[in-house]
């Protein structure tokens, strides 16, 4: 037999066929809905035969021929020059992956270290710091949080309008990077955080001022 030989172009009952009021027994009536699938199942497994029976055909002469295996040298130029660049296409394309899989590992470490989870913590506090005809009285202030931050959000109720021009004061303090660097605004401690005013561009600390702060502290 051949493939061709399963061929299904019409299965023997179609349920269509049936009359709306059916006069076939229980029995005949199931046989009648069972028959179709039974069809298809031995044709499905015909096919599964024939291929298994092409496959030990194709094997035997592939034997025959060549013996157990075939060499390379066995091959035309042509053949052996389009297996050389497949085999050069699935090595590239295993090196990229590689390195896709080595990105993305990369990618999700970083993630990791970076996207931690942290409770955040909102108040408010006053200014100390006032300025005379010398230049700033510093009066550095200790927010007292009871945990040292990982970073904290300043910012001034509102602006602050002078000369004409609104200025709104704040920043963002991280643990180990203050804000205005050497010349501290702000800078985290081991309970909280330290306002100060060296420099009235930064004023974080200025005398009635009210600054908003909102506070990570990692979980």
């Amino acid at each position: 037999m051949s493939f061709a030989d399963h061929k299904i172009t019409e299965f023997t009952h179609r349920i269509t066929d049936l009359p709306d009021q059916p006069t076939l027994s229980p029995q005949e009536l199931k046989a009648r809905f069972d028959s179709s699938p039974e069809e298809l199942r031995k044709a499905v497994n015909g096919i599964c035969d024939e291929g298994e029976r092409l496959s030990a055909r194709v094997e035997g002469i592939v034997t025959d021929t060549f013996g157990d295996t075939i060499d390379r040298e066995m091959l035309s130029h042509e053949l052996a020059a389009e297996l050389d660049a497949k085999a050069d296409e699935a090595s590239v394309a295993k090196r990229l992956t590689s390195e896709q899989t080595a990105r993305e590992n990369a990618d999700a470490a970083l993630q990791s270290t970076l996207l931690q989870r942290c409770e955040v913590y909102i108040g408010t506090y006053v200014g100390l710091s006032t300025e005379n005809n010398s230049g700033t009285v510093n009066v550095p202030q200790t927010i007292t949080l009871g945990f040292r931050p990982k970073a904290v959000l300043i910012f001034t109720q509102g602006g602050e309008t002078s000369t004409g021009n609104s200025y709104v004061r704040g920043g963002l303090c991280l643990d180990g990077c203050p804000i205005g660097g050497s010349r501290n605004g702000a800078y985290i401690i081991d309970e909280g955080f330290v306002a100060e005013s060296p420099d009235k561009n930064l004023k974080l600390n200025g005398l009635g001022m009210t600054y908003y702060y909102i506070a990570f502290k990692q979980a």
